[in-house]
């Protein structure tokens, strides 16, 4: 019995003097923030960021919930994933990984940037860095499939898609594609191969870089130019 009770005593010891130091750790002054240490930043300002982390320098660093900072950081437009940690004794590390814009698109009639799985970013505003092409799917139930396709295929044609200014879906898998000068490029599923066919003619015949309104690259290895 007494044995138990030393035993006992003991425990309690040492949950009270956890406890206690727990105390003492978390009070005003020990573990202080000193800095903040933010990194991944490419389209959200920093200002924002530190204002959703909305964290005061000096407070207690145990006082600090990662996850709630993290679900904070969450709610900016381009960031896709955050992870928080303390680090002892007197910084927090914030890294961030942003969305990747890659083209635009028209939602409920408003224009935005979207990511790389075809998704919105956020709206388009006037000083916005990107100037990219827009995408606009004619099947709005696969819309982000759609999306997808088109940007991994000018993609694959990058002086293409430098001069592309608009990707416009219709029935049947066939898609325009609108060059910057205006000129219409007609292509179908078979896309790649009707973009190799036209880099080809680019190359020899410079066609793009003449007075025509469209090319026809949807009849199997032909090629159709309107002037």
């Amino acid at each position: 019995m007494l044995r138990r009770l030393v035993i006992l005593g003991g425990i309690l010891l040492v949950v009270a003097a956890v406890v206690l130091g727990v105390w003492l750790a978390r009070q005003p002054g020990r573990f202080a923030l000193v800095r903040i240490d933010l990194d991944g930043l490419v389209q959200t300002k920093q200002a924002a960021a530190m204002e959703k982390i909305g964290i005061e320098g000096g407070s207690n660093l145990l006082r600090i919930d990662p996850r709630a900072v993290k679900e904070r950081l969450q709610d900016l437009p381009w960031v896709r994933s955050v992870q928080v940690r303390r680090v002892f004794p007197d910084a927090l590390s914030v890294q961030i990984s942003e969305k990747i814009p890659v083209c635009m698109g028209v939602v409920d009639e408003r224009l935005v940037i979207l990511d790389e799985y075809g998704q919105p970013i956020k709206p388009f505003e006037m000083g916005d860095p990107y100037l990219l092409p827009v995408v606009r799917p004619k099947n709005k139930q696969e819309a982000a499939r759609e999306i997808v396709w088109m940007i991994n295929l000018l993609d694959r044609f990058s002086s293409i898609k430098e001069i592309i200014s608009e990707a416009v879906g219709f029935a049947g898998k066939r898609w325009v594609l609108y060059t910057n000068r205006g000129v219409k490029l007609l292509i179908s599923e078979n896309a790649e191969q009707e973009l190799e066919l036209l880099l080809k003619l680019q190359k020899k015949y410079k066609i793009l870089d003449r007075k025509i309104r469209q090319v026809e690259l949807r009849i199997p290895g032909k090629v159709a130019v309107r002037q």
